[in-house]
């Protein structure tokens, strides 16, 4: 089944905010006092990294030629943002966790979008299912912890 323009738009955007994901952990990951903490965003940038490198992939294997590579303008702001939030903060541990958190939302809201839409390959919906899914738990990890502080 060959991929309709829209989808392919979708997936695109999905690319982006899996970088955009992976820059805000690496960013996130500078922030923090806590070793675990440290280690948990390091394995979730490299987990963005991962997903947005098997959804170009999977386009390129539908022949679409140049699926996007960079982040988004509003990831970049975001990063910015977390910049300055931590600079003003004293306590960046938690404000580092919150941004991760408001981020994947966002991410989970992407991937829920494509994922309603019936037509959907079956080997794409595998794929974005298993990412999401790990996108979730990441939330869920995150929000315990912020419980926990």
């Amino acid at each position: 089944m060959s991929l309709n323009e829209n989808l392919i738009n979708h997936l695109q955007h999905l690319v982006v905010i899996g970088v955009d994901g992976e820059e805000g952990y690496t960013k996130a990951a500078e922030m923090v006092s806590s070793k675990g903490l440290l280690a948990q965003f390091e394995q979730a940038a490299t987990s963005r990294n991962i997903q947005a490198e098997a959804i170009r992939n999977y386009l390129s294997g539908q022949g679409i030629e140049k699926p996007a590579h960079e982040g988004g303008f509003a990831g970049t702001l975001h990063r910015a943002w977390l910049d300055i939030k931590g600079t003003l903060s004293n306590r960046s541990d938690s404000v580092a966790i919150n941004s991760c958190i408001n981020g994947d939302k966002a991410a989970i809201n992407a991937y829920q979008d494509i994922l309603d839409d019936k037509e959907v390959p079956a080997d794409l919906r595998s794929l974005l299912t298993e990412h999401l899914e790990t996108i979730q738990t990441d939330v869920k990890n995150l929000e315990l912890l912020l419980q926990k502080s």
